[in-house]
């Protein structure tokens, strides 16, 4: 469809991004955590790498940039983090004697199921109190503060114990900047998470019985959204 020169239009649409922890395994058939998917041990960059993901990570068309001549006014930046499900299989040795004749003997192992040893708001938690979260347009950062401080607006209701929000689900409930922040045709931007002491829970192995944000399996996907709007040419 041909454009029609010098005619913009100008609509509310957000642009997103995630980070996404897989349930994959490992090659020595152990899951891989969450570190594992962080291609810098402190830092999550966002709108930075769109290859692969699905219209579920992210609606970016290109890495970095908006597509065509188009131009964005970003209004708020909000942090959203997918709820935990987290059912592992280990297998374990029993040490003492067996009590009856049913039970395994001294050195068997059996698989079984267990739940971790996991509060989803602790992991959470682990995630906004020890994080940066930074909004880059070129190599200008043009907000810096916290993650706690970006509230995510959306979520399940209250009311469910299980599941916990990052802040209400109210998308009015949102911090939204004083003024807006440009970005500009072909003008690379990003978001990034940066970890300044490090990932909570870093020092803890797989087989750790305390689940830290660190060493926790997928699936869990932690979006950013820059809530806004986009100029773009009329067809």
């Amino acid at each position: 469809m041909a454009k029609m020169q010098g005619v913009k239009e100008k609509l509310h649409a957000p642009i997103y991004d995630a980070f996404f922890v897989k349930n994959e395994n490992k090659q020595d058939g152990k899951s891989k955590l969450f570190t594992d998917f962080m291609t810098d041990p402190r830092v999550i960059r966002f709108f930075v790498d769109v290859q692969g993901k699905t219209r579920l990570e992210t609606n970016m068309q290109a890495a970095g940039v908006l597509p065509s001549l188009n131009t964005f006014e970003a209004r708020a930046l909000r942090v959203i983090v997918s709820n935990l499900r987290i059912r592992e299989k280990k297998k374990i040795t029993r040490s003492k004697p067996p009590s009856t004749q049913q039970s395994p003997a001294v050195g068997d192992e059996r698989e079984i199921d267990t739940e971790a040893l996991v509060s989803e708001s602790e992991i959470l938690a682990d995630l906004i109190y020890n994080s940066v979260t930074s909004l880059i347009v070129g190599e200008k950062t043009m907000i810096e503060m916290p993650t706690f401080w970006f509230p995510s607006g959306a979520g399940i209701s209250p009311g469910f114990p299980t599941v916990s929000n990052h802040g209400e689900p109210d998308p009015t409930a949102t911090f939204r900047f004083a003024e807006p922040v440009f970005i500009e045709p072909q003008q690379n931007f990003r978001v990034e998470m940066a970890f300044p002491q490090g990932v909570p829970g870093s020092e803890l192995d797989q087989n750790a019985t305390e689940k830290r944000l660190a060493n926790i399996p997928g699936p869990l996907r932690i979006w950013v959204v820059l809530d806004g709007y986009l100029t773009r040419d009329v067809q």
